[in-house]
């Protein structure tokens, strides 16, 4: 299962983003996606794929994918996070592949 980490650009932390809302601010817009959890954490499905988004460390956000039809589909959803969250945020996001 192919685990990401998505930080700032410039290496500072990421604004706060009130629990209870992260949809708004993580969910890919381009994606047909099924709303699991919108509490603490960010739980998604696309289709058979699940995707969990979390705030494990300062300044990262951890965004795991399971059931992805392949590593490429799991990266561009974790590339589409990572860009939303820049452009909801106003910060420059980038993401890098933990896991496959």
């Amino acid at each position: 299962m192919p685990e990401y980490t998505i930080s700032t650009e410039s290496g500072s932390d990421w604004p706060d983003i009130p629990p209870g809302d992260l949809s708004s601010y993580l969910l890919p817009k381009s994606l047909q996606c099924e709303i699991v959890d919108d509490r603490d954490a960010l739980v998604f499905r696309v289709g058979k794929t699940t995707v969990s988004v979390s705030w494990e460390l300062a300044g990262t956000w951890y965004v795991d994918v399971e059931g992805s039809e392949s590593s490429e589909s799991a990266d561009l959803i974790a590339a589409e996070i990572a860009q939303q969250l820049g452009d909801t945020t106003g910060e420059q996001a980038v993401h890098y592949k933990v896991t496959d």
